[in-house]
């Protein structure tokens, strides 16, 4: 078993300085990166108490690099895209939804299923388990019109889940 030497414990930090002084800073964010700090302040696999805890953390690791030589272009871009992915994610969320009630309401029963597959295979190849959460879940509604009208996909998804994850075990 390799040892990462990872301490959760490190990415505390703390709210007060060592004379026990604290200073408050207000500022305006993207809601999507709210949504960020909210998903990682909820992971159990991180010790983050609340969003505090993980604001804290964020600006002594960005304050950290940033005194480091200048970032790689490419890992700038990398971290405002999780901005601009969480807007697309935000103007798309029903469009599937939406898309299966008109193919239902039109009797194209195959094409919903169709759109709902092809799109959940798509969203597994996510690489980031955040985003690949978030996009999956906004299949729901559409598996749920689904199956009230007596189609039930969840057994065909589970089935796909299962071969993507064979082969990404094989590779």
């Amino acid at each position: 078993m390799p040892n990462s030497c990872f301490n959760p414990n490190d990415l505390i930090v703390p709210m007060f300085d060592t004379n026990a002084k604290t200073m408050q800073l207000a500022f305006h964010i993207h809601p999507g990166q709210r949504r960020l700090l909210e998903y990682l302040a909820n992971s159990k696999h991180l010790p983050f108490r609340d969003i505090d805890d993980v604001s804290r953390w964020c600006i002594c690791w960005g304050s950290h690099c940033l005194l480091g030589p200048p970032p790689n272009t490419f890992a700038l871009i990398e971290a405002k895209l999780n901005v601009i992915q969480d807007e697309r994610l935000q103007e798309q969320r029903d469009c599937i939804s939406v898309s299966v009630e008109k193919y239902v309401a039109q009797g194209q029963i195959e094409a919903a299923c169709r759109l709902v597959t092809v799109s959940y295979q798509n969203y597994l190849q996510i690489p980031s388990v955040y985003w690949r959460t978030t996009w999956l879940e906004t299949l729901e509604p559409a598996i749920e019109l689904l199956h009230k009208h007596g189609i039930d996909l969840r057994v065909r998804l589970n089935r796909l889940s299962g071969s993507v994850n064979s082969k990404a075990e094989s590779i």
